[in-house]
């Protein structure tokens, strides 16, 4: 049948009637819509009489453009007609099939919905990262998607929507379709181990005008997620401060300088800042003209005896010991012996002044042992209680701090001691012999470490020895012309013996 012929047989008969017989006899044809309306060059006064027809047939009539019909694009004479014909005719209600699919008019009116992978996360741990990804619930709709944090500081995201947690908190992932303008959200939690405390080296710092220094911070949670600080200056005119913490006086004046932890923990410590104009050192003497020891495990005490100007800056010194395979000192002035020789202990002004002062030391009396036995049984007496004993040996020792005298080769407490005499006659007040190897303490009983060590045990040095008193010092007869001594630090010492276990 010709189209011609398909048009005028519209308006003979019912409009939907003629519709549905057509396309039952054209199999070729994917018609989504049935149509009608012919063009008005075509439409006649016997088309119009049919208008009721097509009303009580059909039931409503629609308008809709030739783009929104679907046709098979092999019958060239159809696609004739449709392309030179702007308006169709869509009858509603029918429900055709052609080459066995329905059309869906309610899937077609469908809205665009979004939906992201996941809604919600919560990261444990800074390391992690999240792949966000989008989905639309219609096919062939063009797809641009903009991704944005509501936090930025708790949870970054980036144009693939990766998601990157920063810090403690919660924050908001927004994914937006630009086309459709849908909208789709993750909820975002971060809840990592923060920083339980902070810690600065100085609370006050005095510098002189264009002078550095640097603070230290320290984290005290080792496991926490975020351990990295931020560093400000309440008055950057008068000193600033970098991130490592290192400040420098820019002008006469007081600043604070605070540190603060950046994981959400919210701690914050301050040093106050006061520059002054520079004033230098241009003379210093020490505390003593010269230091002799004789043998090991003592030490001494350096520091500044007198200054001038009284008025200057800076009084920090540098130490230095110019052999210390004799003698070490550190950062406080602290001196230790270590071998028989000469050397001096130089302390250099810190302001950059180039003032120096020192002190000649000199060590005897350090003599090397000669290993006989290893790890020397020492028999404890059974009814004493070990705890008990390693204390009371500690207090008994304490009794002949500053009036027993040390005496080369000693044993008595009463008249003097030297070093191993004094730990053997100490020992042998609860029935412990350690005279056979008096010059072997060093073989006595087991080594420990100093994390190890404890109150009673035996400090052994090159030449010393000495009883630890369990908080980090010792008591010993150190040399000639001291009196039995109790320092609060070990020195370099050589092994710590465990005799009470």
């Amino acid at each position: 049948m010709s189209l011609k012929e398909k048009l005028s047989g519209l308006v003979r008969v019912p409009f939907v009637t003629r519709i549905v017989d057509q396309i039952k006899r054209t199999s070729k044809k994917q018609i989504a819509i049935a149509f009608s309306s012919v063009a008005l060059a075509v439409a006649s006064v016997t088309a119009f009489a049919a208008l009721p027809d097509i009303h009580s047939s059909a039931g409503s009539v629609s308008v809709l453009s030739p783009g929104q019909f679907q046709y098979d694009v092999t019958d060239s004479e159809l696609s004739k007609f449709i392309s030179s014909n702007d308006r169709l005719v869509t009858a509603y209600g029918l429900s055709l099939k052609a080459q066995g699919k329905s059309a869906d008019s309610d899937s077609a009116s469908k809205p665009i919905k979004l939906t992201l992978s996941e809604s919600e996360k919560t990261f444990t741990s800074l390391k992690e990262t999240l792949m966000l990804s989008a989905k639309l619930n219609k096919h062939g709709v063009p797809e641009d998607y903009i991704w944005e944090s509501s936090d930025k500081s708790v949870a970054a995201v980036d144009e693939t929507g990766k998601v990157t947690p920063k810090m403690n908190g919660t924050a908001t992932i927004l994914c937006t379709e630009k086309n459709s303008g849908a909208k789709a959200e993750c909820t975002v939690t971060v809840d990592t181990v923060q920083v339980s405390s902070l810690k600065l080296s100085k609370s006050e710092l005095t510098l002189a005008l264009n002078k550095t220094a640097t603070i230290k911070a320290t984290v005290g949670t080792e496991e926490a997620a975020n351990k990295k600080l931020k560093w400000e200056s309440s008055d950057e005119e008068v000193a600033k401060v970098d991130s490592k913490g290192k400040v420098t006086a820019v002008s006469v004046g007081e600043a604070v300088i605070t540190c603060k932890t950046t994981d959400g923990s919210k701690i914050e410590e301050e040093c106050k800042v006061t520059v002054k104009e520079s004033i230098e050192l241009t003379k210093m003497s020490l505390n003593y003209i010269d230091i002799k020891f004789y043998g090991l495990g003592c030490t001494e005490q350096l520091e500044l005896l007198e200054f001038s100007p009284s008025n200057a800056t800076n009084t920090s010194v540098i130490w230095e010991s110019t052999n210390e395979a004799v003698a070490v000192v550190d950062e406080y002035g602290v001196v230790s012996p270590v071998d028989n020789g000469e050397c001096e202990i130089i302390a250099t002004a810190a302001d950059g002044s180039g003032v120096k002062a020192s002190c000649p030391v000199t060590v005897s009396g350090v003599v090397n042992y000669v290993e006989v036995a290893i790890n020397y049984e020492v028999v404890i007496p059974d009814n004493i209680d070990v705890n008990e004993t390693a204390n009371s040996i500690v207090e008994e020792a304490d009794k002949y701090v500053g009036w027993l005298p040390y005496v080369w080769g000693g044993t008595d407490l009463t008249s003097g001691v030297d070093c191993s005499g004094f730990v053997c006659a100490v020992y042998q007040k609860f029935g412990i012999n350690l005279w056979d190897i008096r010059t072997d303490l060093i073989y006595a009983g087991r080594e420990v470490s100093l994390e190890e060590a404890k109150a009673g045990d035996i400090i052994v040095y090159r030449g010393h020895v000495a009883i630890y008193d369990g908080n980090g010092g010792k008591i010993h007869a150190p040399t000639e012309g001291y009196m039995v001594t109790h320092d609060y630090g070990i020195g370099n010492y050589r092994s710590i013996r465990r005799v009470i276990e």
